[in-house]
Protein backbone atom coordinates (compact mmCIF):
# COMPACT_ATOMS: atom_id res chain seq x y z
CA UNK A 1 0.00 0.00 0.00
CA UNK A 2 3.04 2.57 0.86
CA UNK A 3 4.28 1.94 -3.00
CA UNK A 4 0.56 3.11 -4.21
CA UNK A 5 0.87 5.96 -2.22
CA UNK A 6 4.23 7.28 -3.18
CA UNK A 7 3.19 6.33 -6.90
CA UNK A 8 0.38 8.57 -6.30
CA UNK A 9 1.42 10.88 -4.44
CA UNK A 10 4.41 11.73 -7.16
CA UNK A 11 2.30 11.95 -9.84
CA UNK A 12 0.16 14.27 -8.28
CA UNK A 13 3.28 16.32 -7.69
CA UNK A 14 4.24 15.82 -11.19
CA UNK A 15 0.70 17.17 -12.64
CA UNK A 16 1.09 20.41 -9.92
CA UNK A 17 4.49 20.91 -11.80
CA UNK A 18 2.87 20.57 -15.07
CA UNK A 19 0.00 23.12 -14.67
CA UNK A 20 2.42 25.23 -12.91
CA UNK A 21 4.67 25.42 -16.12
CA UNK A 22 1.93 25.30 -17.71
CA UNK A 23 0.55 29.05 -16.09
CA UNK A 24 4.20 30.40 -16.25
CA UNK A 25 4.39 29.77 -19.78
CA UNK A 26 0.94 31.68 -20.19
CA UNK A 27 1.92 34.23 -18.29
CA UNK A 28 4.45 35.26 -20.72
CA UNK A 29 2.84 34.36 -24.06
CA UNK A 30 -0.51 35.91 -23.90
CA UNK A 31 -1.06 39.00 -25.17
CA UNK A 32 -2.77 41.28 -22.53
CA UNK A 33 -3.25 41.59 -18.68
CA UNK A 34 -6.81 39.89 -18.84
CA UNK A 35 -5.47 36.78 -20.77
CA UNK A 36 -2.35 36.60 -18.29
CA UNK A 37 -4.51 36.56 -15.34
CA UNK A 38 -6.47 33.28 -16.66
CA UNK A 39 -3.38 31.88 -17.08
CA UNK A 40 -2.18 32.67 -13.61
CA UNK A 41 -5.31 31.50 -12.07
CA UNK A 42 -4.76 28.06 -14.02
CA UNK A 43 -1.47 27.26 -12.38
CA UNK A 44 -2.63 29.26 -8.52
CA UNK A 45 -5.96 26.65 -8.45
CA UNK A 46 -4.51 23.11 -10.37
CA UNK A 47 -1.06 23.55 -9.73
CA UNK A 48 -1.60 24.18 -5.99
CA UNK A 49 -4.56 22.15 -5.70
CA UNK A 50 -2.00 19.06 -7.34
CA UNK A 51 0.92 19.64 -5.12
CA UNK A 52 -0.72 19.94 -1.73
CA UNK A 53 -2.70 16.68 -2.62
CA UNK A 54 0.21 15.02 -3.47
CA UNK A 55 2.34 16.20 -0.40
CA UNK A 56 -0.57 15.21 1.49
CA UNK A 57 -0.95 11.92 0.36
CA UNK A 58 2.91 11.56 0.90
CA UNK A 59 2.55 12.11 4.45
CA UNK A 60 0.79 10.59 7.69
CA UNK A 61 1.12 13.28 10.05
CA UNK A 62 -2.41 14.39 10.29
CA UNK A 63 -0.69 17.97 11.60
CA UNK A 64 0.71 18.29 8.42
CA UNK A 65 -2.85 17.89 6.27
CA UNK A 66 -4.34 20.44 8.78
CA UNK A 67 -1.15 22.92 7.54
CA UNK A 68 -1.66 21.99 3.98
CA UNK A 69 -5.46 22.83 4.31
CA UNK A 70 -4.55 25.88 5.98
CA UNK A 71 -2.87 26.81 2.72
CA UNK A 72 -4.79 25.78 -0.23
CA UNK A 73 -7.44 27.62 1.52
CA UNK A 74 -5.89 30.98 2.31
CA UNK A 75 -4.10 30.63 -1.84
CA UNK A 76 -7.51 29.97 -2.72
CA UNK A 77 -8.94 32.99 -1.10
CA UNK A 78 -6.23 35.41 -1.59
CA UNK A 79 -6.27 34.33 -5.56
CA UNK A 80 -9.69 35.11 -6.22
CA UNK A 81 -9.76 38.84 -4.05
CA UNK A 82 -5.99 39.38 -6.34
CA UNK A 83 -7.46 38.57 -9.04
CA UNK A 84 -10.80 40.48 -8.75
CA UNK A 85 -8.97 43.73 -7.98
CA UNK A 86 -6.22 43.28 -10.61
CA UNK A 87 -8.84 43.19 -12.90
CA UNK A 88 -11.18 46.40 -12.05
CA UNK A 89 -7.77 47.94 -11.80
CA UNK A 90 -7.18 47.38 -15.41
CA UNK A 91 -10.36 47.68 -16.25
CA UNK A 92 -10.41 51.61 -14.43
CA UNK A 93 -7.03 52.54 -15.68
CA UNK A 94 -7.99 52.35 -19.32
CA UNK A 95 -7.09 48.39 -20.21
CA UNK A 96 -9.87 46.93 -22.90
CA UNK A 97 -10.11 42.98 -23.09
CA UNK A 98 -9.15 41.49 -26.46
CA UNK A 99 -11.93 39.52 -28.13
CA UNK A 100 -12.25 38.20 -31.65
CA UNK A 101 -14.33 39.86 -34.18
CA UNK A 102 -16.40 38.10 -37.03
CA UNK A 103 -13.28 38.02 -38.81
CA UNK A 104 -11.27 36.25 -35.92
CA UNK A 105 -8.87 38.42 -35.23
CA UNK A 106 -8.48 40.24 -31.62
CA UNK A 107 -9.55 43.63 -31.45
CA UNK A 108 -9.56 45.78 -28.05
CA UNK A 109 -13.44 45.77 -27.20
CA UNK A 110 -15.26 48.12 -24.14
CA UNK A 111 -16.99 47.13 -21.62
CA UNK A 112 -19.92 49.63 -21.84
CA UNK A 113 -20.10 47.92 -25.58
CA UNK A 114 -20.76 44.70 -23.64
CA UNK A 115 -22.88 45.43 -20.75
CA UNK A 116 -23.74 49.26 -20.48
CA UNK A 117 -24.29 49.08 -17.07
CA UNK A 118 -20.62 48.18 -16.48
CA UNK A 119 -19.21 51.10 -18.51
CA UNK A 120 -21.28 53.32 -16.07
CA UNK A 121 -20.03 51.70 -12.93
CA UNK A 122 -16.59 51.91 -14.21
CA UNK A 123 -17.13 55.24 -15.04
CA UNK A 124 -17.87 56.30 -11.18
CA UNK A 125 -14.69 56.52 -8.84
CA UNK A 126 -13.65 54.00 -7.19
CA UNK A 127 -14.04 54.83 -3.01
CA UNK A 128 -10.10 56.01 -2.43
CA UNK A 129 -10.67 58.28 -5.18
CA UNK A 130 -13.95 59.77 -3.43
CA UNK A 131 -11.92 60.18 -0.09
CA UNK A 132 -9.17 61.69 -1.71
CA UNK A 133 -11.12 63.80 -3.12
CA UNK A 134 -13.71 64.79 -0.57
CA UNK A 135 -9.77 65.75 1.52
CA UNK A 136 -10.62 69.98 2.24
CA UNK A 137 -7.62 71.52 0.98
CA UNK A 138 -5.54 74.20 3.27
CA UNK A 139 -7.20 77.32 2.33
CA UNK A 140 -10.97 75.91 3.13
CA UNK A 141 -9.56 74.94 6.33
CA UNK A 142 -7.70 78.54 7.52
CA UNK A 143 -9.54 80.88 9.54
CA UNK A 144 -10.88 83.41 7.90
CA UNK A 145 -9.73 87.26 9.19
CA UNK A 146 -12.79 89.24 9.26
Amino acid sequence: MSVILDVLGWVLLCAGGFFCLIGAIGLNRMPDVFTRMHATSVSDTLGVGFLVVGMAVQTTDWTVWVRLAIIVIVLYITGAVASHALARAALHDGEKPLLANAEGALVKTGCEELYPELGVRIATPLTSEQVRQSVPSDEETAPSNS
